[in-house]
């Protein structure tokens, strides 16, 4: 099996899309089916956004597809979760966080946190009007 075969393998394992895998280590959608070899930068791209991806077994065939969790540099997150913090997490969320796409993954981060930032200043917007309102309030009943 070469090399593009077995990423392909990966992909179904993971339930993955081809065109999702090759704009992540920005490539044409045809990437994978044609030619016959990867060039080692990327490697070093599928390397550093399928961080679970075992590149041992990928390039020379030996060992496990996936990487042991306590092999791998950055830990595969979703993994590392309770059950109880599993129950939590939106299946969007979920989904995104199993694929240890670490491209994905801070795009994930940087978009919750855009929409706990626009929750956190519509909070302080209605916090300041009511405020505004208490302190007219105050001023009438202390009249």
């Amino acid at each position: 099996m070469n090399t593009k075969e077995k990423i392909l393998q990966y992909l179904e394992y993971k339930d993955l899309s081809q065109g999702k895998f090759c704009r992540a280590i920005g490539v044409s959608n045809g990437f994978l089916t044609s030619g016959k070899h990867i060039g080692s930068e990327k490697l070093k791209a599928i390397r550093d956004n399928y961080v679970d991806l075992n590149m041992d077994w990928l390039i020379y065939g030996e060992g496990k597809m996936i990487k042991q969790t306590g092999s791998n540099e950055y830990g595969i997150i979703y993994d590392r979760l309770s059950e109880e913090e599993k129950e939590k997490i939106p299946k969007h969320l979920t989904e995104v966080l199993k694929s240890n796409n670490l491209t994905d993954i801070i795009e994930l981060v940087v978009k919750e946190y855009l929409a706990l930032h626009d929750r956190y200043l519509t909070i302080q917007y209605t916090l300041s009007g009511l405020i505004l309102s208490v302190e007219k309030l105050e001023k009438e009943v202390n009249r």
